[in-house]
């Protein structure tokens, strides 16, 4: 039987992990041929390979719309295979775009026999990166699940998906991981997200909470306020599950620099940090990320919140 210490470990090693292949799949994305995955820039964690990467659509305000590279799909180098599906997070200003709809819509899963009630509702702008397509390319959501079909028919088929994501691809990735448990329920899942904003209402929360085996953990700087959007006025709610952590810039105005607080490269030098302590906390007011930038980290880390 794995003590407590064993399973803090693995934790931390998987929130680890992910945070990784978050800034992994922000790499996939090319600047000169967006809709194509920039493979020679995206290195696999130790023990993965690459082997896929999907697309989705944005579009300004339902006009103009463009194909970018959103995702990437890594495997281990020996069974049992997992997967890991890492979705990336803003680049553009059509993404911030998309990020501030509010519009709450119904969510309609890829193919479920679970009805979903009538009162779940998700945010608009995400919803509709992760489920309309713009004609000659297929929707984030059909090619996701061609990819999943593919890898359960595979000679090295799935044993467990892990499914992350920073900042808009934290949202992203929760959408998938709801359909994957009303389309897909034989398959074994687990969410680690970063920075995500908010998803949807209550009904939302609730609906997602009932499949149990598929289990979610929001890791969040409290000092960043992208998990703070969309507003609680307008009915959005996080799932309950968060792993805090906080850090800033360390300079006189450094609790006003979003960038700062939200940037995934920071939540990874926490977190690794807090790893590497051997008591699983990272409280270094000096913590060095760049050479022209010190965040300061406040508060325990790694504590299985």
């Amino acid at each position: 039987m794995a003590s407590e210490n064993d399973i803090r470990k693995l934790n931390a090693e998987r929130i680890e992990l992910l945070i990784e292949c978050s800034i992994q799949a922000y790499n996939a994305l090319s600047e000169s041929q967006r809709a194509q995955c920039a493979v020679d820039k995206v290195t696999p964690p130790g023990g993965f390979e690459l082997i896929d990467s999907w697309s989705g659509v944005d579009s300004l305000f339902g006009r103009d719309k463009s194909v970018e590279t959103y995702g990437v799909v890594f495997r281990t180098t020996s069974a049992p295979w997992r997967y890991v599906f890492a979705f990336r997070g803003t680049d553009s200003i059509l993404d911030m775009l998309d990020d501030c709809g509010v519009e709450p819509q119904a969510f309609v899963p890829f193919e479920s026999n679970t009805p979903v009630p009538d009162r779940v509702r998700v945010e608009s702008g995400f919803n509709d990166i992760y489920r309309i397509g713009n004609g000659s390319d297929a929707s984030m959501q059909t090619q996701l699940f061609a990819l999943i079909d593919k890898y359960r028919h595979a000679s090295r088929p799935l044993s467990k998906v892990y499914i992350t994501g920073h900042s808009l691809g934290g949202a992203l990735c929760q959408l998938f991981t709801l359909d994957l448990a009303l389309s897909r329920p034989d398959i074994r899942t687990e969410n680690i997200n970063f920075a995500s904003p908010r998803v949807g209402n209550q009904a939302f929360v609730d609906f997602y909470g009932a499949q149990t085996h598929h289990p979610i953990l929001r890791v969040v700087n409290v000092h960043d306020a992208v998990p703070h959007l969309p507003p609680t006025e307008l009915g959005f709610r996080h799932h309950p599950s968060a792993y805090l952590v906080a850090f800033h810039a360390t300079d006189i105005l450094g609790k006003m620099d979003l960038k700062v607080a939200h940037s995934s490269d920071n939540y990874q030098a926490v977190i690794s940090c807090a790893s590497s302590s051997g008591a699983g906390t990272c409280s270094n007011k000096q913590l060095q990320v760049a050479e022209d930038l010190t965040i300061s980290s406040e508060i325990p880390a790694l504590d299985d919140r």
